[in-house]
């Protein structure tokens, strides 16, 4: 089997950058070297080389739509020649070009039920569907989709020592800190900034303790996000209790994944509860380290996180003419209280289950138990559809 691994470049700071960087290493060793990474994002112009894997360029927002049929043609001498394995959203992917390739999609589904431009692609593009959430397997259950999750590398996003990395960002022992790691894209937000800030902003104010750690853009013109200064100070959240990432460093130096786990390792609970997840990495990454997450309860989020609090949602029509859910700023606020009142026990006792939630996801474990088998069933039923060759009749004497 020949793959072709088409998503973000490895390098991209991105949830399928960091999953490209995760698994292709160990997908290449796999196949002996007969894989390509073909990059739509994070790569322009010409071909590089990582980890001894070279890494094909896209054409800008094209998505592989003009690239993909060619790079498999350069590469193999013909487009069926392999495999291309796609990490991305399938929408912005036109049929009639997938339909040329050997196409498994590691797809995310984060709407219910699943959005027509979706189920429309697989009913017309002859993919096999890879769900990366048990959610989106369901929801794709006319496709007899494959299931591979996400996973995390717990070696480096494990616990690290709370007092030293407290003293090292300039937080106190007993602060209670409430963090939030999301990209600030679109407006309304689908990482729900609003209601997050909304119950944050009574919760605050009750307890002095608290402070706020945001790790997100402000500015909104970088993905046409919310401007989330001015919704701060709309809500009367105290400056002095927020701490927010290096702007510039977030946008063109992104945290290496040894320095996100001290930063988790900071704080008390995660807050991230998405209007609807793919599969939702960062509550992951959290409960590595030990940390509790609040989730709103829906999509992949239900199973994603194992240790935390899954909130209330009301139903939400979203442009992809299917529902997601806005999570109850009521049911944020208890959760914050709840985790702020747990006793020292009860905290260690869960700390402890949520690392153990995410040793369930660890990445040699999901390649190993899930993708590999994954890959093989899916090239199975792609050889299933090729046409018999039947040898001609030996003709007489």
């Amino acid at each position: 089997m020949k793959v072709i691994w088409h998503s973000n470049a490895p390098w991209s700071p991105t949830g399928y950058g960091q999953q490209t960087a995760l698994f292709t290493p160990m997908l290449n060793e796999y196949l002996a070297g007969e894989l390509n990474i073909s990059s739509f994002y994070g790569l322009d112009g010409a071909p590089l080389r990582w980890n001894n894997i070279p890494v094909l360029p896209g054409m800008p927002s094209e998505f592989g739509n003009m690239s993909l049929v060619p790079h498999a043609r350069e590469l193999w001498g013909e487009a069926r020649g392999g495999m291309v394995v796609t990490l991305m959203d399938v929408w912005v992917l036109q049929s009639e070009v997938i339909r040329q390739l050997n196409t498994a999609c590691w797809v995310p589904v984060d709407h219910e039920p699943v959005p027509p431009a979706v189920r429309d692609f697989f009913r017309n593009s002859d993919a096999v569907p890879i769900a990366m959430s048990r959610f989106g397997q369901e929801q794709l259950a006319e496709f007899n989709p494959l299931y591979v999750p996400h996973g995390v590398d717990t070696k480096v996003y494990s616990p690290q020592d709370r007092e030293k990395v407290r003293e090292r960002y300039g937080f106190k022992p007993d602060d209670f800190l409430v963090g939030i790691v999301a990209a600030n894209k679109g407006r309304p937000s689908r990482k729900s900034f609003s209601e997050s800030l909304q119950a944050l902003a009574p919760f605050m104010q009750e307890h002095e303790n608290v402070h706020l750690y945001l790790h997100t853009a402000l500015d909104p013109s970088f993905s046409s996000g919310e401007n989330l200064p001015v919704l701060m100070d709309e809500l009367r959240i105290p400056s002095e209790r927020v701490r927010i990432v290096d702007q510039y460093r977030n946008a063109f130096n992104p945290f290496p994944a040894d320095a996100m786990a001290m930063i988790y390792s900071a704080m008390d609970v995660l807050l991230n509860p998405s209007w609807g997840e793919g599969f939702g990495i960062t509550p992951l990454e959290a409960q590595a380290c030990g940390v509790p997450a609040i989730v709103a309860d829906n999509t992949a989020q239900r199973e994603v996180v194992g240790a935390g609090w899954h909130v209330r949602n009301r139903p939400v029509w979203t442009a992809q003419n299917s529902w997601q859910g806005a999570p109850d700023v009521g049911d944020i606020r208890e959760a914050l209280e709840e985790c702020y009142s747990m006793g020292d026990a009860q905290r260690a006792s869960l700390k402890a289950a949520a690392r153990q939630h995410a040793l369930g996801y660890d990445a040699e474990r999901v390649f190993e138990r899930f993708m590999i088998p994954a890959l093989e069933a899916a090239w199975s039923r792609i050889e299933a559809r090729r046409p018999l060759t039947i040898a001609p009749k030996a003709v007489a004497a």
